[in-house]
């Protein structure tokens, strides 16, 4: 079944900009085995250095967000699937050196 898997800019940026693939899958997994068959660039970002989903990626299928276990999940023809990478870091406490107070401001702010 014709599955269009979409890309973030940055594995776009690595295969020269193409943005959205086809492939033929019956599975989510089997849909990104084929796209990193054939885009071996986007294989370090969608796996893991023991061939499992990469933890750093988020999929939706047909727009609905899957969690890890939906890598199982059948696919339709005409079904998109698309790779969001999450983001790290942030999230960090600064403490401003006036008031001793914890913030989650940027450094700069404080």
């Amino acid at each position: 079944m014709s599955v269009r898997v979409r890309l973030p800019a940055l594995f776009a940026d690595r295969i020269d900009g193409i943005d959205r693939v086809e492939v033929e899958a019956a599975t989510v997994e089997s849909a990104l085995r084929a796209l990193t068959d054939r885009h071996a660039e986007l294989a370090a970002l969608v796996w893991t250095a023991d061939g499992t989903l990469n933890p750093l990626v988020i999929l939706f299928l047909n727009d609905r967000q899957l969690d890890r276990s939906g890598i199982d999940e059948t696919v339709r023809s005409g079904d998109q699937l698309e790779i969001i990478p999450a983001i790290e870091g942030g999230g960090g406490r600064w403490r401003s050196k006036e008031s001793g107070v914890r913030s989650q401001a940027c450094p700069q702010e404080l």
